[in-house]
Order: structure tokens, then C-alpha cells, then sequence
């Protein structure tokens, strides 16, 4: 079946949950005039056939509902279409939270298969270069530099002093655990992506680099919080180059 579009289907959810919300406040005032035209005349089975891409398109499906728990969802969709919503009570709240914790864990294993296939990965790298304006190398690490004024370039040997703000796959997600201000690391004891990326750059460089599973975390442990094997955003500033001989 055809799904709703994301952008339609959160309008749907955005719409359910207004209602739901304004049963704790005062009742909207009727309408002061019928509206201009009658709504078009569709078919029944287009009613359903939203009703099901919303299911779908939610993971509604996928949240283990009885036929009772579907049927008390549907009365309170019915009465909330109607202007009678049942109270979000404390309860409902409680269940609201319960819901979207679950619905993040779903998605969050869709994003997993997903990058899981090759085609899929190769793709969002491409569309990830062309829309943040990046150059891939044959390790597949995605990557753009703005170098500063000093030539110094960091060794695998060295330790570097790096500030870093990242980002989960969609651009938007920030990631805390990865990210930091001014850093002292080694340059070996980095991931793969950073060990290749950092040395093109030089003190005083800005880059961003798109890390493929395979140049960060790849098959060992991923941070909480982290969806394993998404690629990763980081947007990297080179403050300092400490070379390998040099006194600590």
C-alpha cells in the first residue's frame, strides 16, 4: 500500500494531538459560519485506505495493540474529530511519553537496516556530498577543509587539539557524546575517518566530514544514543598539532 507523505502524516498526528490537548482547556466556540462549499464526495474506501497510511506510516502497527486498545484509539479519534475529545489525563500523558520513546526505538532500527544495505549508504554519501559541498576519498570518507594559516599538518603520530560538533545522519540530531571543546587526543587512538581526515588538515583549519560506518565506530561498541551503523556529521576545528617528540 501507499504511505502518506511524512509531512502529511505529521500533520495528521499534530492534528489528533491538538484535539486531545484542548480537552483540558475551555471548548472552542462553534463555528461562526458553515463553510463556503461542501467537501468533495470520496469514497468510503479512501477513508480507510488514510486511516491504514497513517497506521503504517505512524508504526502504529507495530506498537502490539488488541482489538480493544484499537477500538478505544478509534472511539477517541471519532470524538476528538467530533469536538467531544477525551481529557489527556495523567495516564494518557504517561502513555503519550511510552509511545514516542517506543516509536524513536522502531525508527531507530529502521535507520539500521537501512544503512545496512550497501546501495542505501552509497546513496545517502552522494546525496550528503552534493548537498553539503564534499570531496570522498577511496576509503569513503566524505570531506570538506577550510585551511587556516599555519602548514602544520598532524602525523599519525602526533597529538592534535580539536574542537567537534556532531551530528547524527539526518544533519539536524545533535550528538553530545561525540562532540567537544578543545580536546587533547592522539591522533592513532581516534576512529578511522578522523585519522585519515585530520591529517589534510593544518592548524587553524574548519572541516566537516561525513564518517560511513566502516571509518567510525563499525562493528564494535557505539556510544548510547548513537543509532549503530549510521553514518555520522562532524564539523572539526584544528586548534593545535603537538608532534610526537615534543615534551608534554
Amino acid at each position: 500500500m501507499t504511505r502518506l507523505p511524512r509531512h502529511a502524516v505529521l500533520w495528521v498526528a499534530v492534528a489528533l494531538s491538538a484535539a486531545a490537548v484542548a480537552a483540558s482547556g475551555p471548548e472552542p466556540a462553534p463555528a461562526s459560519a458553515p463553510p463556503a462549499a461542501p467537501p468533495a464526495a470520496y469514497p468510503l474506501s479512501s477513508y480507510a485506505a488514510i486511516g491504514s497510511s497513517f497506521a503504517q506510516s505512524s508504526h502504529l502497527s507495530e506498537l502490539g495493540w488488541d482489538d480493544a486498545q484499537i477500538a478505544a484509539f478509534l472511539d477517541g479519534v471519532r470524538a476528538g474529530i467530533l469536538g467531544k475529545p477525551y481529557p489527556l489525563d495523567a495516564e494518557a500523558q504517561k502513555m503519550t511519553n511510552d509511545i514516542a520513546l517506543r516509536l524513536q526505538e522502531i525508527d531507530a532500527r529502521e535507520r539500521q537496516r537501512a544503512f545496512a544495505q550497501p546501495e542505501h549508504l552509497k546513496q545517502y554519501l552522494k546525496e550528503a556530498c552534493k548537498r553539503l559541498h564534499l570531496e570522498q576519498t577511496d576509503s569513503g570518507l566524505c570531506y570538506a577543509i577550510r585551511f587556516g594559516s599555519k602548514g602544520i599538518r598532524p602525523g599519525p603520530d602526533d597529538t592534535v587539539v580539536v574542537s567537534c560538533a556532531a551530528t547524527a545522519a539526518d544533519g539536524a540530531t545533535p550528538l553530545p557524546q561525540l562532540s567537544s571543546e578543545r580536546a587533547r587526543v592522539k591522533l592513532k587512538d581516534t576512529l578511522p575517518g578522523f585519522i585519515e581526515g585530520f591529517q589534510m588538515m593544518t592548524v587553524g583549519s574548519e572541516a566537516v566530514f561525513v564518517l560511513p560506518p566502516a571509518l567510525s565506530f563499525g562493528d564494535g561498541n557505539w556510544p548510547p544514543g548513537v543509532d549503530r551503523g549510521s553514518p555520522l556529521i562532524f564539523r572539526i576545528t584544528l586548534s593545535e598539532v603537538i608532534s610526537a617528540g615534543a615534551p608534554h
